[in-house]
C-alpha cells in the first residue's frame, strides 16, 4: 500500500514533490519507505535537484545517502552532476566518494575523465 501511495504522489502535479521529500527526510519512517520516496521524488522533473541534494547532505543513514547518490545520477540536469562532483571530490566518507565517482563514470562528461586523472595522479 505504501509503495502505491508513494508512486501515486510522484504523479501528483500539485505538491507531490514536496510531500515525497518530506517522507524521505522523516526519520520516523522506515528506511525503505524513505528510499522509495526519494526515488519517486527524483523521477519527477519538477522536484528541485537542490532538495534531493539536501536529503543527501542531512541523511545520517549510509544506505539513504548512497541511494540519494543513485537518485542524483538518474537526473539529467547540471545541478545533479555538480552535486555528484562535489560528493566525489569533497565528501568526508570515502565510500560515498567512490559511489559518486562510479555513477559519474557512467556519464559522458569530459570533467569526469579529468577528475579520475587527477585522482590517479595523486
Amino acid at each position: 500500500m505504501r509503495e502505491s501511495i508513494l508512486m501515486g504522489m510522484a504523479e501528483d502535479e500539485s505538491g507531490g514533490s514536496a510531500w515525497l521529500i518530506e517522507r524521505a527526510r522523516d526519520t520516523g519512517e522506515q528506511l525503505e519507505t524513505r528510499k522509495t520516496a526519494l526515488f519517486w521524488a527524483g523521477q519527477k522533473e519538477t522536484t528541485p535537484t537542490k532538495d534531493l541534494a539536501a536529503v543527501y547532505r542531512t541523511a545520517a543513514e549510509p544506505q539513504l545517502r548512497e541511494h540519494a547518490i543513485f537518485v542524483l545520477s538518474q537526473r539529467k540536469d547540471e545541478a545533479a552532476l555538480d552535486e555528484l562532483f562535489r560528493i566525489a571530490r569533497d565528501d568526508s566518507d570515502k565510500r560515498m566518494r567512490a559511489r559518486a565517482l562510479f555513477w559519474l563514470g557512467q556519464k559522458d562528461d569530459p570533467r569526469v575523465a579529468k577528475l579520475i586523472s587527477d585522482r590517479v595522479s595523486r
